[in-house]
């Protein structure tokens, strides 16, 4: 395609996300990971403005300093995020069209499929809405896949350099990416001394070495491995520790996030990416269309085996998250693209008629993305509501879980004590209190926010003052002996 109307295609695909983003008057921000990077992004601008240090987080740094850096350009760190996002997947969208084909050397119908099954792909679009680091790491998951099948076809030495640039800087944005990119990592390390490149192994390690520096120089880490702390490996809900090939046939876990109950077994869970219309509505259609032959080239295996290892890897966690599957979704698009230029071809040879099996596509998406994008929605005005509330009550101290970040966030001034970290032995007096007992009654059983809660309701009188969005209530801690 000429550069032109590539350009045209890159606007059309990040005017439809700002449009969007504008028209659900939807900042990007949803749930704690949202708020998390925002606070990163603050940490780091505070660092150079004032010389502070960054405080723990468990968190990728990347994600959050490429934020920070367009915010100094934007003047707004939560719409910075946001364009972080979208400025990736319409990259990734590139990426990946240059991907399937290097694949299998046709374009047929290839930017329809694109915009179809990848870019309106409802758990797609929805990334490419928030301020998390799902969507930036998987432009690099797709770049560095690019590039070790091209090192794979050409044996080309900057290849194998671009790969270690992309496949570093994924990790370093998400570290859930490592089982997905390590076996094109230990592939291109097999070629490598194979075919004796020194001088290329030697600049893979250079280019990685200078990716990693920074984060070691800020913050003492080398991606999941910490060298100022108590523990030497970063590992945010135990994920590494709890795998085990039982979780396979289990869907209810009890891990450092909570109770977690699941409708289907983990095996069954990672077959989403497949068939689920949350990424894809005709992944079983594509499946029939699919030919043993299609994945005979040593790129097609590659990514096969990529996509299957990553998805048991998943199976085995303690979790069931569809952002960890969302990376290796890419891959499965690009495995479909036979299924789907058979289909086109034999189904589809008239305009009108790709046309309207076009408008029925997007149809579904927008249907489906419509309906999972509710509940994100509602949270996102829900944090705003309950945090702008909070503005009604200068100066006195909040005792709260699972919705710190958004009150740090929309700017609350009040000292905020996080009950999920803390256990409590004593109230600030004039002190208040946010909680969900519906939300926390089970999946904090027998943890810090419930136990605080059954202490505080023992010691002080929890007085309800106002009802908040989503089942919060904001009470008023007062003495047991005072007059409710």
């Amino acid at each position: 395609m000429p550069l032109r109307k590539n350009i045209i295609v890159a606007i059309f695909l990040f005017f439809v996300l700002s449009a969007t983003a504008m028209a659900l008057h939807f900042n990007g921000l949803y749930g704690q990971d949202a708020y998390e990077y925002l606070r990163l992004a603050r940490a780091f601008k505070e660092m150079l403005n004032e010389g502070t240090g960054i405080s723990h987080s468990y968190f990728p740094i990347l994600y959050p300093v490429t934020g920070f850096l367009l915010s100094e350009i934007l003047a707004n760190d939560i719409l910075a995020l946001q364009v972080v996002s979208m400025m990736a997947l319409t990259g990734a969208f590139f990426y990946l069209k240059q991907l399937i084909r290097q694949l299998y050397g046709t374009t047929y119908g290839l930017i329809v499929y694109l915009v179809a099954f990848f870019f309106f792909s409802p758990y797609v679009f929805r990334f490419g809405l928030l301020s998390m680091s799902d969507m930036l790491c998987l432009f690099f998951v797709v770049a560095s896949v690019f590039h070790v099948v091209r090192y794979l076809q050409l044996a080309q030495d900057k290849d194998a350099v671009l790969f270690t640039f992309f496949a570093v800087v994924a990790v370093a944005t998400r570290y859930a990416v490592v089982p997905l990119l390590i076996i094109p990592a230990l592939f291109l390390l097999v070629q490598l001394l194979y075919r004796k490149k020194w001088n290329t192994l030697g600049v893979v390690i250079l280019t990685a070495g200078c990716i990693l520096l920074p984060d070691y120089l800020l913050r003492g880490r080398i991606l999941f491995f910490q060298f100022q702390e108590a523990e030497l490996f970063v590992d945010y809900a135990s994920n590494a520790y709890s795998w085990s090939p039982l979780n396979f046939f289990r869907s209810g876990f009890d891990n450092p996030d909570g109770l977690q109950q699941y409708t289907q077994w983990n095996i069954a869970a990672i077959t989403f990416q497949l068939i689920h219309p949350a990424f894809i509505f005709t992944g079983l259609l594509f499946i029939f269309f699919l030919k043993r032959d299609d994945f005979d080239t040593p790129a097609a295996k590659l990514l096969l085996l990529m996509v299957l290892v990553y998805a048991f890897y998943i199976a085995g966690l303690q979790y069931q998250n569809n952002r960890y599957l969302l990376q290796s979704f890419p891959l499965v698009v690009a495995l479909y693209y036979p299924a789907y230029s058979r289909i086109a071809m034999k189904y589809f040879k008239q305009r009108n008629h790709q046309w309207s099996f076009f408008a029925m596509v997007l149809f579904m998406q927008l249907l489906f993305f419509s309906y999972s994008f509710r509940s994100v929605l509602a949270m996102n005005r829900a944090e705003y509501a309950i945090a702008t509330s909070l503005k009604d009550y200068p100066g006195q101290p909040i005792y709260t879980c699972s919705i710190t970040g958004a009150i740090v966030a929309y700017e609350v001034e009040n000292p905020v004590t996080d009950i999920y970290f803390e256990n409590i032995d004593r109230a600030d007096s004039n002190a208040l209190l946010l909680f969900n007992y519906e939300a926390f009654t089970e999946h904090f059983a027998g943890r810090k926010p419930m136990m605080n809660w059954d202490w505080l309701n023992k010691e002080y009188v929890l007085t309800p003052i106002r009802t908040l969005p989503e089942g919060w209530t904001l009470y008023a801690i007062k003495e047991s002996d005072a007059t409710p």
